[in-house]
């Protein structure tokens, strides 16, 4: 076997084993990423308990309220008073049952639809000093029949009512006084829980997150250990083949010579390809620390008013938030009988005013009886506020191309915060791009690295900085 053959057999070998190597850490990280992915959807559930709790209560107290306003109970676990029921109950007897009847109707002919004046009735009212008097008021009475005073209840009806309401204030003050603050006690309890829950859930996620990235860092200094020593070696072995070409040139031919002028091409083409790889995985793991977190099943805003007339609400997130013209969000309302939110319809944003607000149309309903109401959450799975913190230029800026000069644009995300490099890195979150941005150097030596960025227009950044649309000062 000659010596390229055995040269190109160790490559190989090598270049194997690396590739083994990083199947599995990256298998590793995927296997961590899922579990702590999991344990915060676990942690946003027991987010939601508060609001189902909240809801019940609410409820509950809805429908005390509308059966003690049916009674005249008050609250404060107050009985009502037997006195005024009865009033109540004579008094209307008297009322209703104040009726006419015909004495002989089977043998007359006159229609009833003649009146007379000058009866009279007597009433006991209450006056304006509280007191009991009686009046005499003057009614109209068909002729002929004759007025029918009989109740129509008698005591002993009053006092099965009044026994009837008794057992429901009963019911309503053992309500009041045990069961309402048994559930507020259980609501005080679940939100302690959940607490301590979710700091446990986050110490342990933290530590176990930390472990691995430990594992991950180590496997990492040992990997580009091995590399460099690769290297090392590469280089002298070129080092000494070149020694030995040099000894060999008068006797090598031209053909000989070319072939492995060819040679050493190829093995530094691979030394840079292995070195682009290194940096390509250094860069993708620096991406994957920062967007470890992911909040994507907490909502993106709430309605805050509602129009049920006009059809149109008003959600708390605008331009602030990069909301646009025509954007969806799903309407949702916690539900204690259920283990998830009760979907309530879409909406449509319609308007983005100032103040980070926006003015939307409801567009559909699950239920046509259910409509969204303040405090109910949306959300959009595809929504995104733009939460960049690094920030690169590339192109050409001012003249016929943009607005504003590179270094107004610098200057201008600097002064909200930003951080904005010269050049694009591993760390960059967004870029501005200007014209010809696709000639730029920087950005193809990005392309070739593969890092992952967005790419934004200068009017889409003044636009999500303020500095255009409703929040323009």
């Amino acid at each position: 076997m000659s010596r390229q053959s055995r040269r190109g057999m160790v490559d190989l070998i090598v270049m194997i084993v690396m590739i083994v190597f990083l199947l599995g850490m990256g298998t590793l990280a995927f296997i961590t990423y899922d579990k702590a992915e999991k344990e915060k959807q676990y942690l946003s559930a027991l987010r939601e308990i508060p609001a189902r709790q909240s809801a019940e209560l609410d409820a509950v107290r809805a429908r005390y309220a509308e059966v003690s306003n049916y009674i005249g109970f008050k609250g404060d676990a107050a009985y009502s008073s037997p006195k005024a029921i009865e009033t109540l109950l004579n008094e209307g007897s008297e009322v209703v049952a104040d009726y006419y009847e015909v004495a002989d109707a089977a043998g007359s002919s006159t229609p009833l639809s003649e009146t007379e004046a000058g009866k009279q009735i007597k009433l006991k009212i209450i006056n304006d000093a509280g007191e009991e008097e009686e009046v005499t008021i003057d009614v109209r009475q068909i002729k002929g029949t004759s007025r029918n005073a009989a109740k129509l209840y008698e005591a002993a009806d009053v006092k099965t009512l009044q026994t009837a309401l008794g057992k429901q204030d009963v019911l309503i003050d053992e309500l009041v006084k045990n069961h309402i603050p048994r559930i507020s006690g259980q609501r005080t309890f679940q939100s302690k829980y959940r607490s301590d829950k979710a700091a446990n859930k986050g110490t342990e996620s933290e530590r176990l997150y930390g472990n691995v990235a430990t594992a991950i860092e180590t496997a990492n200094g040992e990997l580009a250990t091995q590399q460099q020593e690769v290297a090392d070696a590469e280089q002298r072995l070129a080092e000494a083949m070149k020694k030995e070409i040099e000894t060999y040139n008068k006797l090598d031919s031209d053909t000989v010579r070319e072939a492995r002028e060819e040679a050493f091409d190829s093995a530094r083409e691979a030394a840079k390809a292995r070195r682009e790889a290194r940096e390509a995985m250094e860069a993708y793991r620096i991406q994957a620390d920062k967007r470890r977190i992911d909040d994507s099943r907490d909502p993106d805003g709430a309605v805050f008013l509602v129009d049920p007339k006009s059809g149109y609400v008003w959600i708390n997130i605008g331009q602030s938030s990069d909301v646009r013209k025509n954007q969806t969000f799903q309407v949702l309302r916690a539900d204690a009988s259920r283990s998830s939110e009760l979907p309530i319809g879409e909406i449509r944003v319609q308007e983005v005013l100032r103040g980070n607000i926006a003015r939307c149309r409801v567009d559909a309903l699950e239920n046509p009886g259910i409509y969204p109401q303040a405090g109910d959450i949306i959300r959009n799975p595809n929504f995104s506020d733009r939460q960049y913190h690094s920030w690169a230029l590339v192109g050409e800026f001012g003249g016929s191309y943009t607005k504003l000069t590179r270094q107004q644009l610098t200057d201008l995300l600097r002064s909200v915060g930003f951080r904005v490099t010269s050049e694009i890195d591993a760390t960059t979150d967004a870029v501005v791009i200007g014209g010809n941005w696709d000639k730029d150097p920087s950005f193809i030596r990005a392309e070739e690295r593969r890092l992952n960025f967005e790419k934004y227009p200068e009017e889409e950044v003044l636009w999500f900085l303020g500095r255009t649309g409703p929040e323009k000062d």
